[in-house]
């Protein structure tokens, strides 16, 4: 039995077209006689249990193990009109292609990626990382010099260390005030 995505056009394919399938998820249909009611209500299981014990149904739409929806012999669609979960509800949404022709609904968009990914315009005189030796002595396949041969100069050394000052009770705790926390409250001590 095939299985799809519950809102696929696969599944509204197999629904018009009447075949039994099953979804990711709680949403199926079969064409086997079952007797399950589910939670369906009451007059609606009454209806179902006789059509069933006659012989009338060929084709069952089910979410979770509830009849949704079911078609009899002579062709005719009987879907109940009972509120369930926002999940049932969604499900009973696509019972609307049980009155469509199957070839209505388009083909489900395949895995394939819809381009096929070649390099960018210009980008074949980039180095490759696959055919040229990493962090290896001296230069590399292209000439290039290694990383590792790049001489080790720091960037910048004109700079003095910034304190930084993460709370109050931080820079209080270390005794060194800022224009926000000094005052009698503080416990720092002042210069005059």
């Amino acid at each position: 039995m095939p299985r799809f995505a519950t809102q696929s056009w696969s599944v509204r394919r197999a629904l018009a077209a009447r075949e039994p399938f099953n979804t990711y998820g709680a949403f199926r249909a079969t064409n086997e006689r079952s007797y399950c009611v589910g939670l369906l209500p009451e007059p609606w299981a009454d209806q179902y249990r006789a059509e069933a014990d006659a012989g009338r149904i060929v084709y069952q739409v089910y979410s979770s193990s509830t009849p949704i929806a079911w078609v009899l012999d002579d062709d005719t669609v009987v879907i109940p009109h009972v509120r369930y979960s926002p999940t049932t509800t969604s499900h009973q949404g696509l019972l609307y292609a049980l009155d469509k022709a199957p070839d209505t609904f388009p083909q489900d968009a395949s895995c394939e990626p819809a381009v096929a990914f070649t390099q960018a315009p210009g980008s074949w005189d980039w180095p490759r990382a696959d055919r040229h030796p990493a962090g290896g002595e001296g230069r590399n396949g292209r000439g290039w010099v290694s990383r590792l041969d790049r001489s080790q100069k720091p960037a910048r050394v004109d700079f003095a260390p910034v304190r930084m000052e993460y709370s109050e009770s931080y820079s209080v705790r270390q005794g060194w005030a800022t224009s926000y926390d000094a005052g009698p409250g503080s416990g720092v001590k002042q210069s005059a």
